[in-house]
C-alpha cells in the first residue's frame, strides 16, 4: 500500500514537473491539450490514491475487528476462570462450615 501510494505521488510529481518544464514556444492549442492531459493524469492519480487509501482502511478495519474478537474471547475466558475459582472457594468454605456445624452438634449431644 505504501509503495503504491509513493509511486503514485512520484509519478504525479514528475508529470507536473515535466509539464512546466516544457518550452514556452508551443502554441495555445498544444498548451491546452497538454493542460488537459495533465488534468486527466492528475485525476487518474487521485483515483489510484483513493483506491489505495480505501484498501488500507479496509485492511486496518479487519485487523482491528480480529483484535477486538481476540480481546473479547480472552475476557470471557478470564471471567469463566474467576467464576470457577470463586465457586471452588465457596464450596470449600461451605464444606468446612458444615463439618464444624456437625462437630458442634455432636459435642452438644
Amino acid at each position: 500500500m505504501k509503495r503504491k501510494t509513493l509511486y503514485t505521488v512520484v509519478i504525479l510529481f514528475f508529470m507536473a514537473g515535466g509539464a512546466f518544464a516544457q518550452s514556452n514556444t508551443v502554441t495555445d492549442r498544444e498548451r491546452a491539450e497538454r493542460k488537459e492531459r495533465v488534468k486527466q493524469n492528475l485525476k487518474e492519480a487521485g483515483q489510484s490514491l483513493g483506491e489505495a487509501a480505501t484498501e488500507v482502511g479496509q485492511t486496518a478495519k479487519e485487523v482491528v475487528k480480529k483484535a477486538g474478537t481476540a480481546i473479547g474471547k480472552g475476557a470471557d475466558k478470564a471471567a469463566a476462570a474467576i467464576e470457577t475459582e470463586a465457586d471452588k472457594v465457596k464450596a470449600k468454605r461451605d464444606s468446612s462450615r458444615a463439618a464444624s456445624s456437625r462437630a458442634a452438634k455432636r459435642d452438644t449431644l
